[in-house]
């Protein structure tokens, strides 16, 4: 089939602005359509974690990371005074994956940023204030299309496609600040899950000096801001109002991903509550998933491969999503009775992170990411590649063979994807648990 394009995208929030980067990386030939002309001004992101910078750093991006990244100092849970009742994480992990674990950040920088660096692949064609032509004529321009466009997503409407109901929705007001002087009023450091039973709370330090507020709301109810911030110290005279807004929280996920050449990305595809922060940095999964099996299968590889994506994707998307429905649970729970504490997480060395692997059919390390020590990904080529813990390992089927024993997860040798994730691993010689030298912000 001869198109214009190999790849379209419909949607530039932070999932299509990545996933055009990485069809730009990939040699994809990509088209955006965007109906905005400007990134949107509204800081609604503001948490990533370290899978998510590994993924910018891939695409060129590290020095800006270093500007536009704040490390984020855990999360508490707290009575309506400010007294911690339980630490979400009372331990660190190893940084395996070469960054920390978790980054707080301000949303226009972020797709700023995202936009900046597609100047880099002429191949990549972006259509601003341009809204989507209709599907069939996107199909006749493109290989493939990908909706990136939102949790109302015009596409996944017109396949007639539903979303499946995790049955979690709730009306919360989210306020943003900008603090005139970072160190008045004194705040904390770290995230907290207000567990007042009046009326429930998160507060999260951003970014540089902006904070922010998210109050669950009763049915038509609506705050007044500065009245409801006075109670921190924050008020017109220390601070600026940037959000005043609010949401509807949901726990969706769409019943079917593809359609033929279509794909669903990012809100398009699922929805969750943000006490976990996974939102956006679920979309960029997608977008990371689906780049290189769309670049594969242009290059020669089954297109079965395409099935993939959803059978990776979903599950994982619906287990984050469950895991943010918990988290909001255990503020309630709390709420109502403060000594009713969860069981206590314990530390797993030989895991980077609280989130599920993708489920790839084998024991692990199989569908979790491969360690990162000492800028790994910056010796790995871009495509398939055996990491082995030592040079007498042979590559078994002629692909390149990049030694690093920090990375193998204790094995003679790992099998990884070009999305770094591992998907086959080589006899077990060695007992020794990932380590990483983190890039310090």
């Amino acid at each position: 089939m001869s198109t214009s394009f190999d790849v379209a995208i419909v949607g530039f929030g932070p999932t299509g602005a990545t996933l055009a980067n990485l069809c730009g990386k990939a040699g994809l030939r990509t088209v955006v359509y965007e109906r905005s002309t400007l990134p949107y001004s509204q800081p609604r992101a503001c948490h990533l974690d370290a899978e998510i910078a590994r993924v910018f750093q891939g695409l060129g991006m590290e020095a800006d990371l270093h500007r536009l990244l704040t490390v984020q100092h855990g999360m508490d849970y707290v009575d309506r005074d400010g007294n911690p009742l339980f630490t979400f994480e009372a331990f660190e992990r190893p940084p395996m994956l070469g960054w920390h674990e978790d980054y707080v950040f301000v949303q226009p920088q972020l797709e700023a940023m995202l936009r900046t660096n597609l100047e880099w692949f002429p191949h990549v064609e972006v259509r601003l204030g341009t809204e989507a032509p209709p599907l069939d004529q996107l199909l006749a321009e493109a290989s493939w299309v990908v909706a990136c466009d939102g949790a109302r997503s015009e596409i996944r409407q017109a396949l007639g496609i539903r979303f499946h109901d995790l049955l979690y929705h709730q009306t919360w007001q989210v306020m943003d600040v900008v603090l005139h002087d970072v160190t008045v009023p004194t705040l904390p450091k770290e995230i907290h899950q207000i567990c007042d039973p009046d009326r429930l709370g998160t507060y999260v330090p951003s970014h540089g000096a902006y904070r922010r507020w998210e109050f669950q709301l009763a049915e038509g109810e609506e705050l007044d801001a500065w009245s409801v911030l006075a109670r921190w110290g924050v008020n017109e005279t220390n601070a600026t109002l940037v959000r005043n807004s609010q949401y509807r929280f949901h726990a969706l996920v769409a019943e079917q991903w593809r359609a033929g050449r279509v794909f669903l990305a990012g809100d398009a595809a699922h929805m969750m509550p943000p006490f976990m922060g996974q939102g956006m940095c679920s979309g960029i999964r997608d977008a990371v998933n689906i780049a290189w099996k769309l670049a594969a299968v242009k290059d020669g590889a089954s297109p079965s491969l395409l099935e993939s994506y959803e059978s990776e994707r979903r599950p994982h998307a619906e287990a984050v999503a469950q895991m943010s429905i918990e988290a909001g649970q255990t503020l309630a729970r709390l709420a109502a009775d403060p000594a009713d504490l969860p069981v206590a997480a314990t530390p797993d060395p030989t895991r980077w992170s609280r989130l599920p692997g993708l489920d790839l059919g084998g024991e692990f390390p199989v569908g979790h990411l491969l360690p990162q020590p000492n800028r790994l990904d910056d010796r790995l080529p871009a495509g398939w590649v055996w990491v082995a813990a030592d040079e007498n390992f042979e590559s078994p089927d002629g692909l390149p063979v990049v030694v690093e024993p920090l990375a193998t997860y204790g094995h003679h040798a790992v099998l990884v994807r070009p999305d770094r994730y591992i998907g086959e691993v080589r006899s077990i010689t060695i007992s020794r648990t990932p380590e990483s030298v983190v890039t310090e912000m």
